[in-house]
């Protein structure tokens, strides 16, 4: 079973046995407790990518680290005015902590490019794209376009560790891949409670479009960061294969949230 299968597991077992009286509380619990630990990662390390690695990686990582950035103010007022789940007085500060992790690892990934000497972006075509489809529609737009993004960075972090000799590297990408796969099942819940009102034929709809959604992104992702991928001696059939496992793990999720 790999890292990403094991935490994936445990986290769904504890989902499953926590018993508490807001299913948003644990997550709060969670994301509070996983705040401010960039400092544990291996900064000292003297390692440098060779102009081979960075070649390969150096523009994927300086994507990655422009979309793990956003304020989430749009994501936060969707949430806080959400008929249902808004009566929650757990789910929007889970959501402020949630959004907080992922600009860590903006964070993060910033860091080491700063350290590598590449520069950052300060705007990208493709990232321009998914923040346009999060402002289209409501809350559940928002975290379906989210949460898409998340299941597709699974592989490419898996591969992104591989890719190279850097030990700080890999590290991130461990780290990261953990709480990416934690992200999974909460926006699990998410979507799982916001659907669970619906019809089962609006049910199977959404799913349709969320599929849809899916593999036209995933097809995007391989086309820009094949690169990565190559260097840690993934084909695109293997590529393909993880990311369909995890989207239909995500779909399970959210059909029993």
């Amino acid at each position: 079973m790999t890292l990403v299968c094991k935490v994936l597991y445990i986290c769904r077992m504890t989902s499953l046995a926590t018993p508490i009286s807001s299913p948003f509380e644990r997550w709060h619990d969670h994301f509070f407790e996983n705040r401010d630990r960039a400092g544990a990662l291996p900064w000292h390390d003297s390692y440098q990518l060779t102009a081979r690695e960075l070649r390969a990686v150096a523009r994927s990582i300086q994507q990655f680290q422009l979309g793990e950035w956003a304020r989430g103010r749009g994501f936060v007022r969707r949430a806080a005015s959400h008929p249902v789940l808004a009566t929650d007085s757990w789910f929007v500060p889970a959501l402020r902590l949630f959004i907080e992790e992922e600009q860590e690892h903006s964070g993060i990934l910033g860091r080491f490019l700063d350290r590598e000497g590449i520069p950052r972006l300060t705007n990208h075509w493709l990232d321009e794209i998914f923040r346009r489809l999060r402002k289209l529609a409501g809350l559940e737009a928002c975290a379906t376009v989210l949460v898409t993004a998340e299941v597709l960075a699974i592989p490419f972090y898996q591969a992104l560790r591989d890719a190279t000799g850097s030990p700080l590297l890999r590290a991130i990408c461990v780290r990261i891949l953990c709480d990416e796969a934690a992200h999974l099942n909460y926006q699990a819940l998410t979507l799982g409670l916001v659907r669970r009102p619906l019809s089962e034929r609006a049910r199977a709809l959404r799913s349709l479009c969320h599929a849809t959604l899916f593999h036209a992104t995933a097809l995007l992702l391989w086309q820009q960061h094949r690169a990565v991928f190559r260097a840690a001696g993934w084909d695109f059939r293997r590529y393909w294969n993880d990311a369909r496992g995890t989207f239909a793990f995500l779909q399970f999720r959210i059909e029993r949230a």
